[in-house]
């Protein structure tokens, strides 16, 4: 299954926050093969950012080698796919950085994970696995 992490799933993960074990498990089947995970290089960098601001400089470093490490294909963000993510943005009422996710998501064909509510308004164009709140 092909699967593209929004930055709040990745973010749940690493401060262990609900949804976790959820990502965890989905991250430990990435690894043995089972699903082909990205991410868009714009969430990587709200990544970075939030996890700077919320914790420490360190922190945020270490979150950038653990989606190296977990396997987590980052895509970049061409041309067309800005314009995709920005035509989002302007239909629906999320923040730019969701808006790569879950363009990316459709572009892949791709199930988005994510805990974000904000995303509820594409839940009849989306595939989306909510993550657990425990």
């Amino acid at each position: 299954m092909r699967l593209v992490l929004d930055t709040y799933a990745l973010m749940a993960y690493l401060r262990r926050e609900p949804g976790h074990a959820d990502v965890r498990r989905l991250l430990q089947e990435t690894l043995e093969g089972r699903h082909q995970t990205s991410m868009s290089v714009i969430n990587l960098g709200e990544l970075f950012y939030m996890q700077y601001r919320k914790s420490t400089p360190a922190q945020a470093y270490r979150a950038m080698q653990f989606v190296r490490r977990a396997g987590i294909r980052v895509e970049t963000a061409t041309n067309e796919r800005v314009m995709n993510a920005a035509r989002l943005k302007a239909t629906v009422a999320i923040s730019y950085a969701d808006a790569f996710a879950a363009s990316l998501a459709q572009e892949l064909d791709a199930v988005l994970v994510t805990g974000d509510p904000e995303y509820k308004p594409l839940a009849d164009s989306l595939r989306i696995h909510w993550l657990h709140s425990g």
